[in-house]
């Protein structure tokens, strides 16, 4: 089933997690409805940069975001995150592209995060949304310093 013209409800509600334990990952018709926000702001950034955007992390239902770690106030815990890049980007080039998107008025978003871009090839950016509350619009990069996990403002490599 697709959400939108570019993005299906399988990769959206997708988990390795969940597969591997075996635990469902099925969102409410809320977070159904958030899913799909999420997929039409995917779309718009997906169109901006002119490439195919390959998601790897959307709605995480309660059980599969306590199993891999999240925070209960994920947004992906209500369909309202992506970790995702764009194909043929960096995920620092990716990251500064939906920045430039945003100071051009053409996307709002709560939270941009560069993730591990130490791993190179294994970064990728988390983009955050809020439906019912104004958007922070804050930028952070993670990084793991002595084994965890360091949320510093801004751009980092």
């Amino acid at each position: 089933m697709q959400i939108t013209e570019h993005f299906s409800f399988k990769e959206l509600t997708r988990s390795e997690t969940a597969r591997r334990l075996g635990l469902q990952n099925v969102p409410s018709a809320a977070e159904m409805a958030n899913i799909q926000y999420t997929a039409e702001q995917l779309e718009k950034i997906r169109a901006y940069v002119g490439r195919g955007i390959v998601v790897t992390s959307c709605f995480r239902s309660e059980r599969v975001n306590k199993a891999v770690g999240g925070s209960p106030t994920s947004a992906h815990r209500f369909g309202l995150a992506a970790d995702c890049d764009a194909i043929g980007l960096t995920s620092l080039a990716f990251a500064k592209e939906i920045i430039k998107m945003r100071d051009e008025g053409k996307i709002k978003f709560d939270q941009l995060i560069l993730e591990f871009p130490e791993r190179g090839d294994g970064a990728w950016v988390h983009i955050g949304f809020r439906r019912n509350s104004p958007m922070r619009n804050q930028i952070m990069t993670a990084t793991k310093k002595n084994g965890k996990t360091v949320y510093l403002p801004g751009l980092h490599v």
